[in-house]
């Protein structure tokens, strides 16, 4: 005769079961450690977005109101780092230049460059310190910037203009195979640009002028 089939009320671990609670007591501090810093991060992302999007705010109206030098510079003072702030640096070294206060548009073009080296627009303050070095008769120091700008912006809109600068520096103290080698590599480089079409103005001109010697 069979033996009865013993019954029981104790419940079926399975092993799949058995390994995952294994797993979670061995791991469960690093999870929620792990989940805590997610969490946490997020927080963070969350109130720098924040905070980000507040001081901007602000930074844009206090330049919206500012109209002179006073107010661009109170701009940079409280927002430092702020996109308005850049706009508030070229607006401020454009009417110290238009002042004829070269040496402080310079020194405010630099200040940009050192605050914001990565800005769209860093190319034009390199090349606002180009003119004001030609301005102020140092043509050398200027040819110097100009190249400089094409070489480290070759994207930014200033560099053809820096290049088409720099042959008119040379044009201008009668050197023409520099003139003529700096306009040949900006319509090579820049050539979607009308810069490109003076340039091949200035070096048909050239060639007259080498003709009629």
């Amino acid at each position: 005769m069979a033996e009865p089939t013993q019954r029981t009320d104790e419940p079926i671990v399975e092993s799949t079961d058995l390994e995952w609670e294994l797993f979670w007591e061995k791991y469960k501090t690093a999870i929620l450690g792990g989940a805590a810093a997610v969490v946490a991060a997020g927080v963070a992302v969350a109130i720098w977005y924040v905070t980000t999007t507040t001081t901007n705010e602000a930074a844009q109206r206090l330049l919206a109101e500012a109209n002179d030098a006073a107010g661009w510079s109170a701009v940079i003072e409280k927002y430092p780092r702020s996109m308005p702030a850049a706009d508030a640096y070229f607006n401020l070294a454009a009417a110290q230049r238009d002042e004829g206060k070269w040496d402080e548009s310079t020194a405010t073009f630099r200040k940009f460059l050192e605050v914001f080296p990565n800005h769209p627009l860093a190319g034009g303050a390199l090349f606002g310190v180009g003119q004001n070095l030609d301005a102020t008769g140092k043509s050398e120091e200027a040819i110097t910037t100009y190249a400089e700008v094409v070489t480290r912006y070759p994207k930014s809109y200033a560099a053809p203009f820096a290049a088409y600068s720099e042959s008119e520096i040379y044009m201008r103290d009668f050197r023409r195979d520099d003139a003529r080698r700096v306009l040949e590599s900006l319509r090579s480089q820049f050539p979607e640009s009308y810069l490109a079409q003076l340039a091949a103005s200035q070096i048909a001109r050239l060639d007259q002028l080498a003709g009629t010697r």
